[in-house]
């Protein structure tokens, strides 16, 4: 079924047959996430930087490497792990338990390929959610990588989302990780990070990438899975590349481990998917690249914390939450078409943080190397946007992938 735009809706199910949903679609920019549920993952009482890509109101992927193991990929089950989740619009966040963890089979720790595990939480049902994953990736006009955090994990507030808009592949990408060299269509990569909650001197990745499909769609593509830096350390000053997985292929193995169907969401009413539930990437080298450290998991408990900033809970790093006029507030005091359109305000010689930035979390962009002067991170067309804090928004719309609706588990011929 398509809708009067055209716009083709698909639930994907255990051995890929689909069924149309009929939405709303609308303009899209990076403060349309703000109506998107979203998730951040606690373990033993502490957030994380690591985030969860949710599919439905009950499950999520997120990346393996945050979670804890006894000995290979058997999961500590003496840690206890939560979910923080907000159901998007302004919804108030609800913290649920996690009662089932299926880490990806052929996951490998060393080199982060297939580095994705599917957590189910227990969730009350009070509300439903389907969100949609993009197939599609010749239809993702522009990438949003987001930034959830939270500013208090005892009465559950959010921290403004960090947003930064970027649709640039640097070219160190796949000479640091030879996980992205051998699966180039399996990650997104990009320079930019933000400032962590808990030490304005650390940088840490983006937790989740939507796709805009412009002018009216958006839907949730990627997810952090590791980082690799020319140095020793996510806090120092050297280069930094941030890889995601992207998520598209890793469908169908999700909906067999759920047992139910998982959404997906491509424009084209012709475009063709079929999931794979057994997908896995190719395998990559497990020797390092001569200079360059991989970190992936918690950033948060990886990095030192700022005591400054320790002393006091619930407020690290506190960014505000109250309405603004604009929903978009640019670091580089631009308008909110501007932020989102912009290329980045950094310095290409300095990873120093404003005045600013030290009060709340900020975007940064760590520009290509001046080797490279041609570089998008110079050029005025480039598609970067400088980075922006978003607000929640309190009158939610209805964007592609936040449906709230009873989804079919579909079977083979299911139309």
């Amino acid at each position: 079924m398509v809708n009067a735009l055209g716009v083709c809706y698909t639930i994907l199910g255990l051995l890929g047959a689909s069924s149309a949903v009929q939405l709303v679609t609308r303009d899209v920019g990076i403060s349309d996430v703000t109506s998107f549920p979203s998730a951040v993952l606690m373990i033993n009482g502490n957030q994380t930087s690591c985030e969860s890509a949710l599919v439905d109101s009950k499950a999520g992927f997120i990346a393996a490497s945050c979670l804890k193991y006894t000995s290979g990929t058997n999961v500590d089950d003496s840690a206890t792990y939560e979910l923080v989740v907000k159901a998007g619009g302004g919804a108030a966040a609800e913290k649920y338990a996690i009662t089932q963890i299926d880490v990806h089979p052929a996951y490998n720790a060393d080199t982060y390929v297939n580095n994705l595990a599917m957590v189910q939480f227990d969730q009350d049902s009070k509300v439903t959610f389907q969100n949609y994953i993009g197939i599609d990736p010749d239809e993702w006009n522009d990438h949003f990588f987001i930034r959830h955090s939270l500013s208090s994990t005892t009465s559950l507030t959010w921290n403004n989302i960090i947003a930064f808009s970027s649709t640039d592949t640097p070219s160190y990408c796949e000479e640091a990780s030879r996980a992205y060299s051998e699966n180039p269509d399996d990650f997104l990569c990009n320079y930019a990070a933000s400032l962590s909650v808990y030490n304005n001197t650390c940088k840490v990745p983006y937790g989740v990438v939507f796709a805009a499909v412009q002018p009216d769609d958006l839907s949730l593509v990627a997810i952090h899975s590791h980082s690799a830096v020319y140095g020793p350390s996510m806090c120092s000053k050297q280069r930094k590349l941030h890889y995601y997985t992207v998520l598209r292929n890793y469908i169908g193995w999700a909906a067999g481990v759920l047992g139910r169907s998982v959404g997906g969401f491509a424009k084209d009413a012709d475009y063709e998917f079929k999931p794979d539930q057994e997908y896995e990437m190719e395998k990559a080298s497990s020797d390092e690249v001569e200079g360059v450290t991989l970190f992936s998991g918690d950033r948060y408990s990886q990095d030192p914390v700022d005591p400054k900033l320790a002393q006091v809970e619930p407020e690290p790093a506190q960014a505000s939450e109250s309405s603004s006029e604009s929903p978009v507030e640019s670091t580089s005091s631009k308008s909110p078409v501007e932020a989102a359109s912009s290329q980045s305000s950094a310095s290409p010689s300095s990873e120093e943080s404003s005045p600013a930035a030290a009060q709340s979390p900020s975007a940064e962009v760590q520009p290509e190397p001046a080797d490279e002067s041609t570089s998008s991170a110079a050029s005025p067309s480039s598609g970067a946007s400088s980075p922006a804090a978003v607000s929640e928004s309190t009158s939610p719309a209805s964007p592609p992938a936040a449906l709230t609706s009873d989804l079919p588990n579909l079977g083979a011929g299911a139309t």
